[in-house]
């Protein structure tokens, strides 16, 4: 299996070098192409432009045409230096969220539940600074702050060309390699958290790499290529390698490239993203040799199973009515496992692997939404529905392992354990959400729907009432 690994890794790269590209396939870096950003497609797996980032600093709703050759007139606000081209943007959100037990099989009283009723409010920003010096250089700074997280820098990087057909980005920023919505096993290979399939316009948190980027000339495909250095160990041979190949085939988008870093799972890639008549359709699949735990039990190419994650799923849109229609499905096969005393010592050690448990197994989502309901452009409903279907259990420590567990552990150290197991533990294995959005005024809107959060199957769910303010907040 080791030959087969470094025989892929060796085929990759004779295919990338012989391939040297003039523009993107998803229009992400256009500059080379021509002044003008291609329109983006909400679902392209590209990572992001010369000229944008995951901000969505000129793609406030998703999907949206810029010209370079607008700069002044979309520069206009939050300039600074107009001559420059640096431009000061962001986004400013605040809410109120109500939640109240309408109905669970342990409470029985619910005069109690109304008196516990949680009332969280919110406000957050997002700064962005983007400057252009000159048209080979663009510097990019995006932070975050918020009643929850004071300062959290999200993105920080410098893009330079050095010729019409290579670019190169150095600092931290998010990779959109995968295709996925809900879930994407192809960019969780770089970056440093997963999507929320509760809350996917949530950035996802990137790494510090460099990225070249090369565009074949006369082509609309490019190669991408990461050098990942290890923040942890900080030693040059901890230091990730990632590169990525994107071609069309008809009018569908596909990728394929692999991942590996010293003495960890090597992984190989696919994506596809394309659409039958009006039903876009989009998957991706990461191929792993050798599981997480294992490489960290023992760091050779001996005795490794094969692990698969795979996702696909479609979206559907029509204007008239206003219909949004998106489903995914995700497996997950990785080897979690929570059996004994050894187990949790285990995890102990690499808690970062716990957040595995999470996705094991069977995975499904889907969201409908209708816009102007009763043609009501004010008015608007949406239904979201998450199921982990293949939830393993963690094994119950009895009497005498929780002592042993204390005494391997330390009295101190044994309980950050078991929070982060009972946590886990503790996470519905399905939500379903229901949501009638209402702005009765430009800049103020509310929400109000039930929540059912299943915890097992063969137990009755919890259900709660949840009501939702937002009050002002925007973009810039």
């Amino acid at each position: 299996m080791k030959k087969i690994i470094i025989s892929l890794f060796v085929l990759l790269a004779a295919v990338n070098a012989f391939a040297q590209s003039d523009d993107d396939l998803f229009g992400d870096d256009s500059f080379f192409m021509d002044d003008a950003f291609d329109t983006f497609d909400t679902f392209s797996s590209g990572d992001d432009s010369f000229f944008s980032s995951d901000d969505d600093m000129f793609f406030d709703d998703g999907i949206e045409e810029y010209h370079e050759s607008s700069n002044k007139t979309d520069l206009a606000k939050g300039i600074i230096f107009e001559d420059g081209s640096v431009k000061l943007g962001g986004s400013f959100s605040t809410s109120v969220d109500m939640s109240t037990v309408l109905y669970d099989k342990t409470q029985k009283d619910f005069a109690d539940n109304l008196k516990n009723t949680t009332l969280i409010p919110f406000i957050g920003a997002d700064i962005s600074l983007d400057a252009r010096p000159n048209q080979d250089l663009r510097l990019y700074t995006k932070v975050s702050t918020s009643t929850e997280d004071l300062f959290d820098v999200k993105e920080m990087f410098t893009d330079f060309i050095t010729s019409d057909n290579i670019s190169f980005r150095f600092g931290l920023h998010t990779v959109t390699w995968g295709t996925g919505v809900f879930y994407s096993p192809v960019s969780d290979m770089i970056n440093t958290s997963s999507i929320d399939p509760e809350h996917t316009d949530l950035q996802v948190d990137g790494s510090i790499n460099l990225r070249t980027l090369v565009t074949i000339p006369g082509t609309m495909n490019s190669l991408w290529f990461y050098v990942i250095p290890d923040l942890g160990t900080k030693l040059a041979i901890d230091t990730a390698l990632a590169a990525k190949y994107e071609f069309l085939v008809g009018g569908w988008e596909f990728g394929t490239g692999a991942f590996y870093k010293y003495e960890t799972a090597p992984k190989i890639m696919l994506t596809a993203s394309g659409s039958v008549k009006k039903v876009s359709l989009f998957g991706e699949a990461v191929y792993q040799y050798g599981s997480d735990r294992e490489w960290i039990e023992k760091k050779s190419f001996d005795d490794k199973s094969s692990v698969l994650k795979a996702t696909a799923g479609f979206s559907y849109m029509k204007s008239d009515p206003s219909i949004m229609i998106m489903a995914q499905y995700f497996y997950d096969g990785n080897d979690f496992a929570v059996n004994n005393l050894m187990d949790y010592a285990f995890y102990f050690s690499n808690l970062g692997l716990i957040k595995e448990f999470s996705t094991k197994g069977h995975n499904v989502a889907a969201m409908l939404n209708f816009g102007k309901l009763f043609d009501n452009d004010k008015l608007s409903f949406s239904v979201l529905g998450i199921a982990h279907l293949t939830k393993p259990k963690i094994h119950v420590l009895t009497p005498l392992e929780e002592m042993m567990a204390e005494t391997t552990l330390g009295k101190e150290n044994y309980p950050i354990l078991q929070a982060a197991i009972n946590s886990v533990k503790a996470t519905p294995i399905a939500i379903f959400n229901a949501t009638l959005n209402y702005s009765p005024v430009d800049n103020v809107s509310m929400n109000i729907g039930p929540s059912i959060l299943v915890s097992d199957w063969k137990k009755e769910p919890q259900v709660l009432l949840k009501i939702g303010f937002t009050l002002g907040g925007g973009n810039f």
